[in-house]
């Protein structure tokens, strides 16, 4: 019976990485976000006549604020 070397084992059983966008959050440039959710505030609480709606487009600015103004980097 033969064995398995190291690094048979290694190209056999390796998991292939998936690329992901990841924020970089402490390179952000905060007052640029800060300006745009001030800016959205009215929009996303008239929006909504009850606690979950305005949750939602509270979620959704703050999601897009993220996507314009936090750099990302793909690993």
């Amino acid at each position: 019976m033969q064995g398995i070397t190291g690094s048979e084992w290694g190209e056999n059983w390796r998991e292939h990485q998936v690329e992901r966008l990841v924020p970089v959050y402490h390179k952000t440039n905060v007052p640029s976000p800060q300006h745009f959710l001030r800016g959205k505030f009215t929009s996303w609480t008239s929006n909504g006549s009850c606690v979950e709606e305005i949750w939602k487009h509270f979620k959704e600015t703050v999601f897009e604020s993220i996507d314009c103004f936090v750099p990302h980097k793909i690993l």
